[in-house]
């Protein structure tokens, strides 16, 4: 089984956190119609918890994904995640920038909303849905937690947790890898006696989440159903496994109340102007590859799904996962060939564009890759994957001038992109300039939030390398930098601890 998160496959573990922790699902929870007493919004959280400490929280936990691999690292799916996002945003009291979206690497059907405004969305759940409105109602309900403070909400209600507490369980259910003993000990050490209030708390924000979501959708013309859809398809699913449910279904049961209550709020907007964007097939597609790690019976899914296709016609979806398998697994030419009729048909898909592009660079063809990512750039010039792909290229031609000098002038991509900083690190190899590849590769871990490693690398470069007077100026400038941002990101004490473990190894 793939590897997943404790807050996500796992979730039934988090449940004894009640509704405190990030298992904020968009399928959890059975409700009754008494428990629709929401509790007050604003004040009371916003003076037990501030942005800052929400985000301080966020921030923490997404820097352990990625340090598990447990964040898949697709430009083009986030991106795409990102667009579902803002175009929700611009209907809620939130601005875009105030929410993260990360594609998550599990098979289970599940989605989570961490404080500060990270959501994570799994793989598995992509792939279950059947339209885009479907997907863009989970988005929906777990933006709704972040900008209802559902979560600094609740701990304001256990009357004693504290931020800083919140932060450290929600680490150690991550740290634990889903181990019960080590979850247990964490909520025994920081939390007691949360009782039904709580319960009813989280059963309550579960269905204002729910009413929230369905109002943004319609508002950002998808369709208000699609989030009853879902519910009911959850619903078919637990009467197909009777009594023995698998784990997610158990930890996250969907009502009749509740699905009721959700297609009563979608018949609040009877003409719905329904607008869905063609990147949604193919970015379900993309997902299923993404978190495959059967490529062999992944081939011969799709393989199945063409022949049995109508007309002997596969659909673009499933011919576009079809390209991405086969390059997976090395059979790069045969994915040209099938992708380079569709970028002839749309070519305003940058899905096919860069699919195709990839395919011909991992052939040998470079020569036609670096043509179709030009010609992308300046058709995508605001697209993070265009440019990376591009970078990438020039990286992988040995063409580190071009690289450097392409990557420097997009201080948004440097101050955003961990690969961008990785790639100027390994351009700075290259040429032999161990200054600059220590500073880069230090950045690099930095906007993972991966302090410790970039201390103790700068250290390291520091005591043994052969540095000039300003590469030596420059690294202690940033040892320092980063030295405040661990402290500030974690507190000092925690600090010098993951430094001391991280030097271990």
């Amino acid at each position: 089984m793939p590897r997943t998160l404790v807050m996500t496959a796992r979730c039934s573990l988090c449940r004894l956190l009640i509704g405190l922790l990030a298992c904020l699902t968009v399928v959890s929870t059975v409700a009754s119609a008494r428990d629709y007493q929401l509790p007050s919004i604003g004040q009371p959280a916003d003076a037990y918890m501030s942005p800052a400490e929400e985000d301080k929280i966020g921030r923490q936990v997404v820097a352990q994904l990625l340090e598990r691999s447990l964040i898949i690292e697709d430009v083009q799916l986030r991106e795409y995640f990102t667009s579902i996002g803002t175009r929700l945003a611009e209907h809620t009291s939130s601005d875009a920038s105030a929410f993260r979206f990360y594609p998550i690497d599990s098979s289970q059907i599940n989605a989570f909303a961490l404080p500060g405004g990270y959501i994570g969305i799994n793989a598995g759940l992509v792939t279950e849905t059947e339209t885009e409105s479907e997907l863009a109602g989970v988005v929906g309900h777990e933006m709704a937690h972040v900008t209802q403070r559902h979560i600094a909400r609740q701990i304001e209600a256990t009357s004693g947790m504290g931020w800083a507490t919140a932060a450290a369980i929600l680490v150690a259910a991550i740290a634990g890898g889903g181990d019960p003993d080590a979850i247990s000990a964490a909520v025994t050490a920081g939390v007691s006696n949360l009782g039904q209030q709580q319960t009813n708390y989280t059963r309550a924000h579960e269905f204002e989440a729910d009413r929230i979501g369905i109002r943004t959708l319609a508002a950002a013309d998808f369709n208000p159903d699609g989030m009853a859809s879902f519910f009911e398809k959850m619903q078919r699913r637990s009467r197909l496994y009777g009594n023995q449910l698998p784990e997610i279904l158990l930890s996250h049961p969907v009502s009749n109340t509740r699905m009721a209550e959700a297609e009563s709020r979608a018949k609040d907007y009877p003409s719905p102007s329904v607008r869905e964007s063609d990147a949604y097939l193919l970015m379900r597609e993309r997902a299923r590859v993404l978190m495959s790690r059967q490529l062999g019976e992944l081939v011969r899914y799709y393989e199945q799904r063409r022949a049995d296709a109508d007309d002997g016609q596969p659909s673009a979806a499933i011919d576009y996962g079809y390209a991405l398998a086969l390059s997976r697994i090395g059979r790069n030419a045969e994915a040209a060939q099938i992708l380079a009729p569709y970028v002839e048909q749309n070519p305003d898909s940058k899905a096919f564009t860069l699919a195709l592009a990839d395919a011909y660079s991992q052939a040998g063809d470079t020569g036609r890759a670096r043509d179709m990512l030009e010609a992308a750039r300046r058709q995508f010039p605001r697209s993070p994957a265009v440019k990376l792909d591009y970078a990438r290229l020039l990286v992988d031609g040995n063409d580190p001038e071009a690289a450097r000098a392409f990557l420097m002038q997009d201080r948004d991509l440097l101050g955003q992109s961990s690969e961008a900083q990785q790639m100027l690190a390994q351009v700075a190899g290259q040429q032999n300039n161990l200054g600059e590849a220590y500073y880069r590769q230090a950045k690099y871990y930095e906007l993972r939030g991966a302090f410790a490693p970039a201390i103790n690398q700068l250290r390291t470069a520091l005591q043994t390398a052969d540095l000039n007077a300003f590469d030596k100026a420059r690294l202690r400038a940033l040892l320092d930098q980063m030295v405040r941002a661990c402290h500030s990101a974690w507190s000092e004490r925690e600090c010098r601890e993951q430094v001391t473990a991280d030097a271990r190894y």
